[in-house]
């Protein structure tokens, strides 16, 4: 439990404070108040909470090998972007839901993958964008519905110039809008996830 880590660390500077407090009267050093004493058991008891909250924070303790808990609301607010990017012709709306540089590099097994990444998937992201914004009529006036995760997932096998870990991969998601009243559907043809959430490899 982090929260007892700080209480230990803040009661064991207290007791520390306190002992230097009693040296420091005996040998004419200057006086030493309670109040003293408690901003060093505080300062303590705030650098312990920064250790423990530190090892929860950013990507600490996320096994891409468990399968991701994106909550369906923090999916569909980054899908909302995607839309957003279709109905302005700008993929940069949508950098949220592309699947990232880093992770790619960090889990592909190909000899430049920064350069695959930039080919592959940014590429390929940024002209699908454009042509469903020129072949979708009306979609300027868009409005997001829903989006439905697939349900065929799968977790990838590591194998050469492919995936080195076992990432999940999803396929066919389905992004829901509407168009002047009528509704329309959108299926994502590949998401993978990355630290816990789902990003787009490929839209068409």
């Amino acid at each position: 439990m982090p929260g007892w880590g700080v209480r230990r660390a803040s009661r064991a500077v207290a007791a520390a404070a306190a002992l230097a407090c009693a040296a420091a009267l005996s040998g004419g050093v200057g006086a030493c108040t309670d109040r003293s004493s408690s901003a060093a058991a505080a300062d303590a008891g705030a650098d312990a909470h920064a250790k423990d909250a530190g090892s929860d924070s950013g990507d600490a303790g996320i096994d891409d090998a468990e399968m991701p808990r994106t909550s369906p609301e923090e999916l569909a607010a980054r899908m909302r972007h995607l839309l957003e990017a279709m109905a302005q012709d700008n993929p940069d709306l949508a950098s949220d839901v592309l699947f990232p540089r880093e992770g790619y590099v960090a889990t592909k097994d190909v000899a430049d993958p920064q350069k695959a990444w930039e080919k592959k998937v940014q590429q390929g992201f940024r002209r699908s964008i454009e042509r469903l914004h020129k072949r979708t009529k009306g979609v300027e006036n868009a409005k997001f519905v829903s989006f439905e995760l697939g349900h065929a997932i799968t977790q990838v096998t590591p194998k050469k110039k492919d995936f080195k870990k076992p990432l999940w991969r999803v396929k066919h998601s389905k992004l829901t809008f509407t168009v002047d009243g009528k509704q329309r559907h959108l299926d994502v043809a590949e998401m993978i996830a990355w630290r816990g959430n789902w990003y787009v490899t490929r839209i068409r």
